[in-house]
C-alpha cells in the first residue's frame, strides 16, 4: 500500500506597516505540487460536516482564510484531527485519504488549493465503505 500523508505546512506570511500578506504561490513555497485549482468553502450551516470523501487522484492543501473548523483525516489506518483556526498554517492531504470537515466557526472560510482540475463523476469515493474497497485492493498483489 503506498505511504499517503497529511501534514501542517507553513504559508508564507509577510508583516507590512498597513497590514499582513500571506502567500501561496508555487515558486518557493513549501507546496509539493504545481496549483491546478483553487476553490473554497464558506457560510457552512451550523452542525453541518463537509468533504466527507477521498479523492481519487487529487492531492490538496486546505488553509483557513477565516475562522475555524476541526479537519478529521483517514488514510484507512489511523485517524487524526487537526484544528484548523491559523491562516499560516496550511494542512497538507494526499490522494486517497478520507477526510471530514466539522465543527465550522460562523466566519470561517476554508480555501483548497489542488494539484488537479475537478473532474465530475470520477474524482471522488462518496461512500467510506467504497474507500475502504478501494485501499483493500490497492493492497492485494497484481493477479495476472
Amino acid at each position: 500500500m503506498k505511504d499517503r500523508k497529511s501534514y501542517l505546512i507553513d504559508i508564507k506570511a509577510v508583516q507590512e506597516n498597513d497590514g499582513r500578506l500571506l502567500v501561496v504561490e508555487h515558486r518557493g513555497n513549501p507546496l509539493p505540487f504545481e496549483i491546478k485549482r483553487i476553490f473554497w468553502v464558506r457560510d457552512v450551516i451550523q452542525g453541518a460536516s463537509r468533504g466527507e470523501h477521498a479523492t481519487k487522484k487529487t492531492k490538496l492543501v486546505l488553509i483557513p482564510v477565516t475562522g475555524s473548523c476541526d479537519v478529521e483525516v483517514d488514510d484507512g489506518m489511523e485517524k487524526k484531527i487537526y484544528h484548523m483556526d491559523d491562516p499560516k498554517k496550511g494542512l497538507y492531504i494526499d490522494e486517497m485519504i478520507w477526510r471530514t470537515m466539522k465543527n465550522f466557526s460562523e466566519d470561517c472560510v476554508m480555501m483548497a488549493v489542488c494539484d488537479r482540475v475537478f473532474e465530475p463523476g470520477e474524482e471522488t469515493y462518496d461512500s467510506y465503505e467504497e474507500f475502504k474497497e478501494a485501499l483493500k485492493k490497492e493492497q492485494k498483489p497484481d493477479e495476472r
